[in-house]
């Protein structure tokens, strides 16, 4: 019986050279069991030019020809789907690169090759600066820790933080919305944290062709509440970007705790918020829950900050930015009506989590 693997090249690259680029070796595909995420619709390998290693990323033709078909949708239509978000991947890792937004991982290079000799012979790829690794492998994510051990986590999850915050910033700045913002795509280069994966992006600019509708395209796992309520409308810009600002503040939660803020509000819903769309109830009907679950997770987590000198405030950055009543999330100062920035401009709080920061440094002097 065939390998059916063995039909197509995007599975078959190793020891191949493509453009000048030497395929290294083929990464794992994500162990779901695991909770790992990314690469649905990719494959990935590392890559070597100029004995320096990178990452390379393939849209896995397999799935696209013979993998399962989302309803309503024919073979021709979605392998035409597949490549069109993928080469709008190309293009907005490229713009990004034009744009010179240094918190994104950096886009090196992108093209189209064949094989002849594979059926399926046609290999698309992107290929990006090598990460050690996301967020949860180089964080310790562990409470059992002596302080200063703990003292020296908090500092660099502070410093991750800023990072990521300002590469959002940047973001929203050249009109993309992430819309993906969660612990797996936050990648670790050279000691600073970046952003990975805009494939599910929306890009507004008139530049790139966003293949999208505007509206949350990210994983519903660390998607606000009012993506579940509002699903299938389209989003204005500031509505987009405050997604990915609830979606930050989630991760703040996550470096701390080591769940998100969804999960985190779970507890304290009487049911789940997918249960409450279902229910029929409206945005506003589900407040008070919802409004209840995320007083109580807040108070949750302040308990799990363990450096007194920062709790006051890291809780106040993640209930401005985790309110789950999107007229009422963005820093303070942005919402007061004579304040000329935009609710959603993250600049205060990359002030204050670099503030943060150099608290925490401090303390860890101290000792």
């Amino acid at each position: 019986m065939t390998d059916i693997n063995s039909l197509f090249a995007v599975c078959n690259l190793e020891g191949k050279t493509i453009n000048g680029w030497q395929i290294k070796s083929k990464l794992p595909a994500p162990d779901r069991t695991k909770n790992e995420t990314g690469g649905n619709f990719s494959i990935c390998y590392i890559v070597e030019k100029d004995n320096i290693e990178y990452f390379m990323k393939v849209l896995d033709m397999r799935k696209c020809n013979v993998g399962s078909l989302p309803s309503g949708m024919n073979r021709p239509e979605y392998i035409e789907k597949c490549t069109r978000e993928f080469n709008y991947e190309k293009a907005l890792s490229s713009y990004c690169d034009n744009k010179r937004i240094k918190s994104v991982i950096s886009y090196i290079d992108s093209g189209d090759v064949s094989f002849s000799e594979y059926p399926f012979g046609d290999v698309s790829y992107i290929i990006y600066e090598k990460a050690e690794g996301d967020i949860r492998k180089i964080l310790n994510l562990s409470k059992k820790v002596v302080f200063t051990e703990q003292l020296k986590s908090i500092s660099q999850k502070l410093k991750s933080l800023h990072e990521i915050t300002v590469g959002i910033q940047q973001l929203h700045k050249n009109e993309i919305s992430h819309q993906d913002m969660k612990p797996s795509n936050v990648l670790s280069v050279h000691n600073q944290s970046k952003i990975g994966d805009l494939g599910r992006s929306i890009c507004l600019s008139p530049d790139v062709r966003c293949p999208y509708p505007f509206d949350f395209n990210g994983d519903p796992n660390y998607a606000p509440p009012e993506a579940f309520f509002f699903y299938g409308k389209q989003k204005e810009k500031r509505e987009l970007y405050q997604m990915d600002n609830y979606m930050l503040g989630s991760l703040i939660v996550f470096y701390i705790s080591g769940i998100s803020f969804n999960t985190m509000m779970s507890h304290y819903l009487p049911m789940t918020i997918r249960e409450m769309v279902v229910s029929g109830k409206s945005y506003g009907e589900a407040m008070p829950d919802l409004s209840n679950a995320f007083h109580e997770a807040l108070l949750e987590f302040e308990k799990d900050i363990p450096l007194d000198d920062i709790k006051v405030e890291l809780t106040q950055i993640v209930e401005y930015l985790c309110n789950p009543d999107v007229e009422k999330r963005g820093h303070p100062k942005n919402l007061d009506i004579k304040n000329r920035t935009y609710e959603y401009d993250l600049i205060r709080t990359f002030t204050e989590l670099d503030r943060l920061c150099k608290k925490a440094e401090l303390g860890l002097l101290k000792k």
